[in-house]
């Protein structure tokens, strides 16, 4: 009796497991709470004035002006931190989650184990070989 409470238990633990994995997700997805925050990424930018040229056959003065718009320029940037990092974490977030939701599903499948009967069905054993008869 006492491996069918431990098989109900460990079936009722392993749902709420993988329940708790799943709200969690839904929560992260629909925004009503943060995934788990493990990059902290900076965002990716270029630097335009290197796509200007080195300005060779032009005067000097034209080289200074040059040389003074490639100091204007600041980096662009493409991608913002706060894209990678959200997208990061929303996927790290999932990886987690489906970690748990696998080990409940390892539990739950113990319980189901604990909770089967054992059947063992034997067949009766037939002689193969002809029996002995005394001559």
């Amino acid at each position: 009796m006492t491996e069918k409470i431990t098989g109900y238990v460990l079936v009722a633990v392993g749902l709420i497991i993988i329940l708790f994995s799943g709200f969690s997700v839904y929560q992260v997805f629909t925004a009503k709470e943060k995934p788990v925050s493990l990059f902290h990424f900076e965002g990716i930018s270029l630097n335009l004035s290197s796509l200007l040229g080195s300005g060779e056959g032009l005067t000097s003065e034209q080289q200074a002006a040059l040389e003074r718009q490639k100091a204007q320029i600041k980096p662009q940037e493409i991608v913002s931190s706060a894209l990678l990092n959200d997208s990061s974490n929303i996927a790290a977030h999932m990886f987690l989650m489906g970690f748990i939701a696998s080990i409940g599903y390892k539990i739950a499948s113990l319980g189901i184990q604990f909770l089967r009967p054992i059947v063992v069905k034997m067949r009766e054993a037939k002689d193969i070989l002809p029996a002995n008869k005394p001559q």
